[in-house]
């Protein structure tokens, strides 16, 4: 099963997941073969590309990733199951719902996720007390926890995910962590210590003249390749 078999490799190894938020899919395609190519594990359809290319922007960005698993950012926040049919619908691994959000669409999402062989991550974006929600969460159902600080509060409170350090190492003693928000090779390095799963990289990457050279590096880092 996709599901159990991406869980297992979540708990085997650190992943890089390369976060596609563009509008412009042709320019999401290009940066995500490169990003390919350099050796990342996940590929994200960011929501802007999802809200603009829809399902067929899915299985493009599916089929540019040559068996990597691709995540439709999908953020949602009400009719969970019917947002899980979608991701399937193109073809992707895992989908997100906001951690905010009511219990019963969280439910409604975990419930046809498993029917359909997809995985679950929350996105505890404003999110208060984080620790206290990644519990009720797991609770829940969630598959994977995520620790994200949004583009907003990046540019007005100048933080970056790296910032939640203590919160991290508490949520990653239950589940499987992504962390997202202004992460790149040295914000990276300084979180190696920490049991985090997936690093979530945006503009590093595809904003980068080199996409390629970009993703190898922080590849290499993750991996142990390089000092």
């Amino acid at each position: 099963m996709i599901r159990e078999n991406i869980l297992q490799s979540l708990k085997q190894r650190k992943h890089l997941q390369v976060a596609l938020d563009f509008i412009d899919l042709e320019e999401a395609v290009k940066v995500a073969e490169k990003s390919v190519d350099a050796g990342v594990d996940i590929v994200e359809v960011g929501t802007p590309l999802l809200k603009s290319s829809g399902i067929g922007g899915i299985k493009r960005i599916l089929e540019a990733s040559r068996g990597r698993a691709v995540l439709a950012d999908t953020k949602t926040a009400d009719a969970g199951d019917v947002e899980v049919q979608i991701a399937k619908l193109g073809g992707a691994s895992i989908m997100t719902v906001l951690g905010i959000m009511d219990d019963s669409t969280i439910e409604s999402a975990v419930k046809k996720a498993r029917e359909l062989d997809i995985l679950v991550q929350a996105d505890l974006i404003n999110v208060k007390d984080v620790i206290t929600r990644a519990k009720e969460l797991k609770e829940l159902g969630v598959d994977i926890i995520g620790l994200h600080v949004g583009l907003d509060v990046q540019k007005k409170r100048g933080i970056t995910v790296a910032a939640l350090k203590e919160e991290i190492r508490e949520i990653s003693k239950f589940t499987a962590v992504s962390v997202a928000g202004g992460l790149n090779g040295n914000t990276i390095r300084d979180l190696l210590d920490i049991p985090i799963s997936i690093y979530v990289v945006g503009g590093a990457i595809t904003k980068s003249k080199d996409p390629y050279s970009a993703t190898k590096e922080i590849v290499n880092i993750i991996r142990g390749n390089t000092k």
